[in-house]
């Protein structure tokens, strides 16, 4: 990186991609240099917003439309016009933030950074179990329920498959401009989705990683290259929304390794590149040994998973899940006057049964009316959970609730 990646204003600096990092031939560097100025969500974006060689390829909330979002896509930015800088602070040019794929990292950024640890203000019974939920539940598992809201995501990539010449693409309609294929000939097979609902998993802040050189069981049917550390007795980890970017890569059959392909030509006389000859043998041979790492010859396809934290996308607090989403035990007419007395000055059925409002993503998918219409969102016994946790018990208590039903309680039971 230099300085003209993040403060260049004229949209014309670019990189040779295969010139470490060197600038093309074709950018003029003086005006460049007598446009610099801050850094904006445009000048951020044109890295990060291609995260895997394309608009929005890896990263589950992450894309081009950020840079002029709908406030629907995201509240801090396309309501409030944040910029980058606003969440990832700058000290010394180290730029706090880090992602759930990869392990460098110069600083965290959490929610609670400006919202504190119980962000629901006032003094209502609501506020009261949202900001208890908030030491259980990470907050876009309410805030961002779906990801990849605005811009398509491809949420499975099969390297297998590449090299088929005579394949011809299909393009899949998923309410983009313009269709986005299932094929390419150098990287394999896809698949695209829109507003997709997360995979929830328990989440302390660390991840397992498979770096270069581990060699990994082969013999599972899925390789998890990163997973999510946490449990559900451990205090420091709450319910996280993932995406899990899916796909089949290569491993040497003889080391168990994650092979290296050489992709991009070097030049006019690559001779092992694959994106240029389409041999994988020579490709990962080039690969490996510019990795420094041994190669058997010989190389497995397997299935591999990849843990993306859906980090941003927020939506504004009325599209937020609300309590009958998670709950089925709220469906019925025993609601939150399990625990609490009747109370004349808030409709507890009304609250409960109150679900959230998915109309903004008509024409984006099909089955809205089903994401409506469902409960147990984030799949209780998928985290641990018995079930419901008002029924059975939340992490470190179990409520009474057979002993409330039969009493009627007047009490507030922290659940």
């Amino acid at each position: 990186m230099d300085c003209l990646v993040c403060h260049d204003t004229t949209g014309t600096y670019k990189k040779s991609p295969a010139n470490a990092g060197w600038p093309d031939d074709s950018v003029d560097l003086k005006f460049v240099a007598e446009n610099v100025g801050h850094s904006s969500r445009q000048s951020c974006g044109n890295c990060h917003f291609n995260g895997g060689g394309g608009d929005a390829i890896k990263h589950a909330d992450m894309g081009s439309n950020l840079a002029q979002p709908h406030p629907e896509c995201d509240v801090h930015m396309g309501n409030l016009d944040f910029s980058c800088s606003e969440c990832h602070t700058t000290r010394q040019h180290r730029i706090a933030g880090r992602s759930s794929s990869v392990a460098a990292a110069e600083g965290v950024v959490s929610c609670e950074d400006c919202h504190s640890a119980t962000p629901h203000l006032g003094n209502s019974l609501l506020d009261h179990h949202l900001n208890k939920h908030s030491a259980s539940i990470d907050c876009n598992t309410c805030h961002s329920p779906v990801y990849a809201k605005c811009t398509s995501t491809k949420t499975w990539w099969d390297w297998s498959k590449a090299g088929d010449k005579q394949r011809k693409p299909v393009l899949q309609d998923l309410g983009d401009v313009k269709g986005l294929p299932d094929y390419h000939v150098k990287k394999g097979e896809f698949r695209w989705q829109r507003a997709v609902q997360p995979d929830y998993s328990w989440f302390n802040g660390s991840m397992e990683r498979v770096i270069l050189g581990d060699a990994v069981d082969t013999r599972a049917d899925i390789i998890a290259l990163t997973a999510p550390v946490g449990m559900r007795n451990d205090p420091n980890a709450r319910i996280t929304p993932f995406k899990i970017m899916k796909g089949v890569q290569a491993f040497d059959a003889l080391h168990h390794t994650l092979l290296i392909p050489h992709l991009f030509p070097r030049n006019a006389d690559d001779s092992t590149a694959y994106w240029k000859h389409y041999d994988w043998a020579k490709s990962f041979a080039d690969g490996m040994n510019a990795a420094k790492l041994p190669y058997s010859g010989d190389w497995l396809w397997k299935e591999t998973w990849t843990y993306w934290r859906v980090e941003h996308e927020v939506m504004p607090a009325t599209m937020a899940l609300t309590c009958v989403q998670c709950h089925s035990s709220l469906q019925g007419e025993k609601t939150c006057d399990r625990c609490h007395q009747d109370s004349r000055h808030v409709d507890f059925k009304q609250l409960a049964h109150k679900t959230t409002d998915f109309r903004f993503l008509e024409g984006k998918r099909n089955d809205v009316e089903q994401l409506t219409q469902s409960t147990d969102y984030i799949n209780f016994k998928n985290l641990g959970y018995k079930g419901d946790p008002i029924i059975h018990g939340g992490r470190f208590k179990q409520l009474p609730m057979g002993q409330v039903d039969k009493l009627n309680t007047t009490s507030v039971i922290d659940k």
